[in-house]
């Protein structure tokens, strides 16, 4: 959590923005309270990505998707996907990234790898039953809340280490992991989704990567040894170099977790340090929200909402973005978030896949 920025909207939508949690290569994501003060997590789409046409349509076809799965590990949003902004929206949950994670507590123990895994794998189960490839797993798009992992990205735009627009209006997402046969050249597939949770397991596991390099990805074995015996063989399977020798995400699911990953996550499935660090972080989250504006999420609130305020070239601003106050209004200093948009600790920048969406 930090201060807002200087150039940061104090409302987005229905909701009055508090303080940054974190950021992307395509979004800001904000602690925020909804009309009823209820307190909530708002990512804003950068606006130079929001106004390119092939961007808007992919964000559009994966906030459906999220929508459509919501539920289990997904959590239930809340979205703009026509207006000028584009911005998703989900209740407030006390959690933080696997990476955060790992730099608080070190390689997580073996159940929680397991809780972790089962959850994921129960995930893109119900996305391949879609007919669909999710590619939005990284240690940046999974959270872990006190009862399970949560996942935040339902495709390439929430898991994108860069996010551009060529001139031709071609939009290219350059992700944070490359599977075997992206190196090829080949389109990804359901299996794709397994061998990058291969990895993910992995870095869960033992804080590193299994494979350094796109070389290694495309012909190298991974290294292994550091992963608990009982996850080794599940974990190696994943990370075969075929497709058609990776298993099905639903065998994944119950080699890890066979009475279900909610089951095993009862009681506390995470290491004392990541879950002292949940109770800060909510306990922030509830002195922020108490010492909030007056009225905060009130009638007059909503009518002021819908008064664009004044630019300072003479037109309205959308009335959900509004500037911030003057500057004789103390604001919160500016700050450095913590960006989720670096390199993927799972592979290197050089390993990155890249993902064209067509204009």
């Amino acid at each position: 959590m930090e201060p807002l920025h200087q150039d940061d909207p104090l409302r987005i939508g229905p909701y009055r923005v508090l303080a940054r949690t974190r950021e992307s290569a395509g979004s800001v994501r904000y602690l925020a309270l909804a009309a009823d003060g209820t307190p909530s997590v708002v990512a804003l789409v950068r606006p130079q990505l929001a106004e390119v046409p092939a961007y808007r349509r992919r964000f559009g076809h994966e906030t459906r998707r999220a929508q459509r799965l919501s539920g289990g590990w997904v959590e239930p949003v809340e979205a703009s996907t026509d207006g000028p902004l584009l911005w998703t929206a989900s209740g407030y949950l006390p959690a933080v990234t696997l990476r955060e994670a790992i730099t608080l507590a070190g390689p997580l123990p073996e159940r929680a790898v397991r809780v972790l895994g089962a959850a994921l794998a129960e995930t893109l189960s119900r996305v391949h039953a879609t007919g669909t490839v999710l590619q939005g797993l990284s240690p940046d798009t999974v959270l872990l809340a006190a009862d399970g992992p949560r996942l935040t990205a339902l495709g390439a735009l929430g898991a994108a280490v860069v996010a551009e627009a060529g001139a031709d209006g071609q939009l290219t997402v350059k992700l944070g992991y490359l599977t075997p046969e992206q190196a090829a050249g080949a389109q990804p597939g359901p299996a794709s989704d397994l061998f990058v949770l291969g990895q993910l397991l992995t870095y869960a596991a033992t804080g590193t990567t299994p494979l350094a390099d796109a070389d290694a990805i495309a012909h190298g074995e991974p290294d292994l040894a550091a992963v608990p015996d009982g996850l080794r063989g599940v974990v190696a399977r994943c990370l075969a170099k075929s497709p058609e020798d990776r298993p099905p995400a639903g065998t994944v699911a119950a080699d890890l977790a066979l009475e279900g990953a909610a089951a095993l996550a009862r009681g506390t499935w995470l290491p004392d340090a990541v879950t002292a660090a949940l109770a800060a972080q909510a306990a922030e989250v509830a002195h922020l929200s108490g010492t909030a504006p007056a009225g905060a999420g009130s009638a007059a609130d909503a009518a002021d909402a819908d008064t664009p305020a004044a630019d300072p070239h003479g037109t309205p601003a959308p009335a959900d973005l509004q500037p911030p106050p003057p500057a004789t209004t103390p604001r919160r200093p500016s700050g450095t978030a913590a960006r989720s948009g670096s390199p993927c600790a799972m592979a290197s920048a050089s390993a990155s896949g890249v993902v064209p969406v067509a204009a």
